[in-house]
């Protein structure tokens, strides 16, 4: 629900087209047409409010998008709005939201039949024990249980875990690019010393943001010395890895490939480990 004040007086609206578009500053857009009571007070007063609406608050979005400033003060319903406070502008804040953010108009400019409004937040509100309101084909709903995205679990001894673990420093998803190179039901893996732990898995790395993770594990293949020719189709592998009650998720981004020539650093070995198996099922 989008709040402004003016020379129209103070309003509220709804306003479907309603996202962030920026952290630092931090941003807001929102998408109005040119005949809004809205649009007009923001241009006067450069400022406007945005209220995310909870789920509670249905009918109170059904006034603020049901019914234009010019038919009725939409504010004044009886038992409809509670405001809060105002920090740092003159539009009025609405009670019992999810989000409150107070923004000062950072600019306008027409897309189509629409203005986008940026505004940039001057400060904050939110509350954490309230649910938002969901809009869908004209009926509203709230959120539903938890939709969990598919992993592979994977049970690994406490080597394995601990090795993962360390690496993803903390992150909640360690993210790493390979390749698997198969020989009948072996798989080539390389030896990895950190801090003086010798671990063995497919040849990998940590990429580092922004950077293609093919041509990363290319170059990281070439430095080894290892002649390997990779397919450029990525194989995506989401894995939980568990030991005991602990748990670290790992994102791989897997390319196949073949070799020349054996290195004396190389080892096949038997597709017996788990991890192994995850990757190669």
């Amino acid at each position: 629900m989008i709040t402004s004040n003016g020379y129209f007086g103070k309003n509220v609206m709804a306003a479907e087209w309603t996202m962030q578009i920026s952290y630092d500053p931090l941003l807001i857009a929102i998408f109005l047409h040119e005949s809004s009571i809205t649009l007009k007070n923001i241009r006067e007063t450069k400022e406007f409010g945005v209220n995310v609406a909870s789920d509670k608050q249905s009918t109170l979005v059904n006034i603020a998008g049901g019914y234009s400033g010019s038919e009725i003060d939409k504010l004044k319903v009886k038992n409809s709005f509670t405001f809060l406070k105002s920090k740092y502008i003159k539009s009025p804040m609405i009670a019992n939201c999810v989000i409150n953010a107070e923004c000062r108009l950072f600019s306008i400019k027409k897309i189509g039949d629409h203005f986008m409004v940026v505004g940039k937040v001057v400060t904050i509100r939110y509350d954490k024990t309230k649910k938002p309101l969901l809009y869908h084909t004209g009926k509203y709903y709230q959120i539903g249980s938890l939709i969990e995205p598919f992993r592979q679990q994977v049970r690994v001894n406490n080597s394995t875990f601990e090795w993962f673990s360390k690496e993803a420093e903390g992150k909640f998803i360690l993210k790493c690019t390979g390749t698997l190179i198969k020989s009948g039901r072996k798989i080539l893996i390389l030896k990895y010393t950190k801090n003086n732990i010798t671990y063995e898995t497919i040849p990998y790395l940590k990429p580092k943001r922004g950077f293609n993770y093919l041509q990363s594990i290319q170059k990281y293949l070439k430095d080894a010395g290892l002649k390997v020719r990779l397919k450029p189709e990525p194989i995506m592998k989401r894995l939980v890895l568990e030991n005991k009650n602990k748990i670290q998720r790992v994102n791989f981004v897997l390319f196949e490939g073949t070799i020349r020539g054996i290195s004396s650093q190389i080892l096949l070995q038997k597709k017996k480990d788990e991890l192994l198996k995850a990757f190669c099922n």
